[in-house]
This record gives structure tokens, C-alpha cells and sequence, in this order.
């Protein structure tokens, strides 16, 4: 039977970035070298935006794989451990979701993985370790004003509602291999593994 999760305390701390190809193409993976920066008005479109997709699905747990050093899991402890970490640990989670991308269908994409304080689960509230990756960019048109007149441009981004693939681990019932909500746009689960 699933714990009921409320996310409306919910709000993310830090977030750190990287880009992962597919190595079978050729494509590399860079990560980024500081936390992204971000306004305190801006915590809150980006914890929704963030969670949306998590609302509603039912929970797995996160293997243990006490016998690999490079694992999902290790990883995550060490973030739930020292949230300082997270850069660190960051890098290490894109170097491994980087080295089980060995298949043509594999798409690059933009990775956020980022901490979120204030998780309600069973009553208590946890941190989580949110990681999303978009792999279709969205156009868009701005418009800005430029020496007293007003340009259009087109840019790319990230839609917060087409975000491809997430993961959702809670700091929750660790001994037991971490509360784990997962969703993938293509209905694949299994994209972690």
C-alpha cells in the first residue's frame, strides 16, 4: 500500500546541471561546474514545475546495491548524507546515467538534479533527490528592447511540462532501499537501471 506524499511545504534548495549524450553516437557529457544559481521567487515555479509529474504515481523502491561503489543508491546516500555534496555527487550520477546510455534509441538531453526540502511522507518531512531530463527542447519567442527598440527573438528551452524522464528518491525507509517515484513520457520504468 502506497504512503500518502504531500509536496505543498515542498521546496528546492539546490540544483546542479549537465547535458548527457549518448556515448554510442559520440555525444559527450558535461557537467556543470557550480550549482545553478536561482532567485528565491523563482524556488517556487521551479519546486512545481519540478514536481508536477511525480503527483499521483505509485512508489518503487531503489535498489540496494551494497557490493557497487557506482550505484544510484550509493550516490544518493552520500547527497541525504551531506547535502553539500550535491555538486559533487551530481557529476557522479550524470557519469553514471551517462555510462548506461549505450543504446541508438537513447536521446541526448538536459539533466537537473537537484535537492528538495520539506517532502511530507507518513507525517514526517524529508529531503529529496529530484533528477529530470528533457530531451526535446521547446521554441519560444521573446521580446526585448535593445537601444531603445523592440527585437523578437526565437530561443530554445525547457518547457516545464514536457520534461521527458524523472526520478524522485525520498529520504524515506532507506534500509529498505529508498521511496522511489518514476515517470518517462515514453512509459519505460526502467530507464535507472
Amino acid at each position: 500500500m502506497a504512503v500518502p506524499v504531500n509536496f505543498r511545504e515542498a521546496s528546492i534548495s539546490k540544483i546542479a546541471l549537465a547535458k548527457v549524450g549518448n556515448p554510442l553516437k559520440g555525444e559527450p557529457l558535461l557537467t556543470s561546474k557550480d550549482l545553478c544559481r536561482f532567485e528565491e521567487s523563482e524556488a517556487d515555479l521551479l519546486t512545481s514545475s519540478f514536481l508536477v509529474p511525480f503527483k499521483s504515481l505509485e512508489p518503487y523502491r531503489l535498489n540496494i546495491e551494497s557490493n557497487q561503489e557506482a550505484s544510484l543508491h550509493n550516490y544518493t546516500k552520500k547527497v541525504f548524507d551531506n547535502g553539500s555534496n550535491l555538486l559533487e555527487e551530481a557529476k557522479d550520477i550524470s557519469q553514471y546515467l551517462y555510462s548506461k546510455s549505450y543504446h541508438p534509441n537513447i536521446k541526448s538531453g538536459d539533466l537537473c538534479i537537484s535537492l528538495i526540502d520539506g517532502i511530507i511522507i507518513a507525517g514526517n518531512s524529508v529531503p529529496a533527490l529530484c533528477i529530470i531530463k528533457c530531451e526535446n527542447k521547446t521554441p519560444f519567442l521573446q521580446i526585448s528592447e535593445v537601444d531603445g527598440d523592440l527585437t523578437l527573438t526565437t530561443q530554445h528551452g525547457i518547457y516545464p511540462d514536457k520534461v521527458d524522464k524523472g526520478c524522485l528518491i525520498l529520504n524515506y525507509q532507506e534500509q529498505d532501499g529508498y521511496t522511489v517515484y518514476l515517470f518517462d513520457k515514453s512509459g519505460n520504468t526502467n530507464f535507472l537501471e
